[in-house]
């Protein structure tokens, strides 16, 4: 089967990261190509992609008006001639001619719905996304969860004393007003200023538009000692160290799903999210981890506090590490599309 995924731009983001797995597993059993449409591309990310799927770099400048990269990637459709056009993110079938088996992924709960009646089939990454799909009068949606390399995360960690009195906090994501940094910032700022909850320390993994913000708001507050900025950390990077740390917190004010956090589920240590239901749906709905109402910082400190009183719940780790594993794999996650593919065929 002629698979192609479209996309605009290749950066560290977590639908990028998450399509290059996909693809990587669906081109053992198909032909995949893969379009990029701007020059944005994270060599690294870039570097990851199977030598077997075929790439093609369109080279639009991101905003350009000029025509040509369109028609560029029109005749390179054309010379494809995909059985599955599968794109993922908004308003890429305008730049479409042709009629094609058109699909889409929605990541997320505000997606424009202004084009989903262009596709033959609509995919949403979770119950959240799709009940906001079906409230657009989109019912057919069909759920395909995102999935992580189970297999790739350490949850065993080696050398590290976790009865250690000072704990050790970790945030993996983009710096950006979804992600809900700030609303951490101020939990952290409340535990030490106002609470005196002096033994922690939190890593934000990640890079992004906030960041020159953030650090100074930290400063600002005399938090230097509590919350550190690692930057951007590739997977090599992050995945045999998430278990070292004792707390792994979600402060996000949007999320469809919740990638890092179903990571750290597989990394085998205790997490904090706020109560989306997307991320929700990653610790089955509050029984395999802990919750804060999204937005509200006092919330997250006392959940925090609640944590460092109460210890960690093993049975609860070893339940929440299998859920993920049966239910979020990604290699399962390639198969469904795979299969919906075939239907619509």
């Amino acid at each position: 089967m002629r698979i192609v995924h479209l996309l605009w731009s290749l950066g560290t983001g977590g639908v990028e990261t998450l399509l290059v797995d996909i693809i990587n597993e669906q081109v053992k059993t198909e032909k995949i190509s893969l379009i990029i449409i701007n020059d944005d591309i994270s060599e690294n990310l870039y570097s990851k992609i199977d030598q077997r799927v075929k790439v093609y770099r369109i080279g639009r400048k991101p905003g350009s008006r000029c025509p040509w990269p369109i028609v560029k990637l029109n005749f390179t459709l054309r010379k494809i001639k995909p059985e599955i056009l599968h794109c993922h993110l908004d308003d890429q079938s305008k730049l479409i001619w042709g009629n094609y088996n058109l699909v889409r992924t929605i990541h997320n709960t505000h997606s424009s719905c202004k084009d989903f009646s262009k596709f033959k089939r609509l995919f949403c990454i979770s119950e959240a996304v799709k009940e906001h799909t079906v409230q657009q009068g989109f019912s057919d949606a069909i759920i395909v969860y995102n999935g992580i390399h189970t297999e790739l995360i350490n949850c065993f960690p080696k050398g590290v004393d976790k009865n250690r009195g000072k704990k050790r906090f970790v945030c993996v994501g983009r710096l950006h007003d979804d992600k809900g940094q700030r609303v951490l910032i101020k939990a952290v700022d409340e535990l030490v200023n106002r609470r005196n909850v002096l033994d922690f320390s939190i890593d934000l993994i990640g890079d992004g538009p906030l960041r020159e913000e953030l650090e100074q708001e930290v400063s600002k507050k005399n938090l230097n000692p509590f919350v550190h900025f690692l930057g951007m950390k590739p997977r090599e990077w992050f995945y045999p160290r998430l278990c070292e740390y004792d707390l792994f917190v979600m402060p996000s004010i949007s999320e469809g799903f919740g990638l890092t956090l179903a990571e750290a589920v597989a990394a085998k240590i205790p997490v904090i999210t706020s109560d989306l239901k997307g991320p929700m749906e990653v610790i089955d709905h509050g029984r395999l981890g802990m919750s804060f109402h999204s937005g509200n910082a006092s919330d997250l400190a006392n959940q925090i506090v609640c944590f460092m009183m109460k210890g960690v719940n093993l049975r609860q780790i070893d339940e929440a590490y299998h859920f993920v594993k049966s239910n979020f794999d990604v290699k399962e996650t390639a198969h469904k599309y795979i299969e919906e593919y075939r239907n619509l065929i």
